[in-house]
């Protein structure tokens, strides 16, 4: 699913229509085990290329790797607004994950 995407992205940003299918699997990965629920064999979430964060609060979220909305923002599953990301170490997770430069840029600006 996400190399499908990769070919519909220009400049680094996903628009909007192409945004919710990822965030239907974004979705799975959250309720399947990424952050509640059992450990799920979903062959779409093993596609996608997401990560586990958290907010400052300590409550978990689900970000999209592979790029930012068309208003280059961030896709984080099951983030409200107001949320304050938990940036300790998550630059150095991003990179070690091969984010997409956009996510780490973003990312950066919502830690600094």
């Amino acid at each position: 699913m996400a190399s499908a995407l990769a070919a519909c992205n220009s400049s680094d940003r996903l628009g909007e229509l192409q945004t919710k299918p990822v965030f239907a699997i974004l979705s799975g990965a959250y309720y399947g085990g990424m952050c509640e629920g059992a450990p799920s064999t979903d062959k779409q979430i093993a596609e996608i290329r997401a990560m586990k964060i958290h907010n400052r609060a300590g409550e978990c979220r689900v970000l999209y790797l592979d790029g930012v909305n068309r208003a280059g923002e961030l896709l984080i599953y099951a983030e409200e607004s107001g949320d304050r990301l938990a940036c300790g170490g998550l630059l150095q997770r991003l990179k070690a994950k091969d984010a997409n430069a956009a996510v780490i840029a973003k990312a950066r600006e919502r830690c600094g």
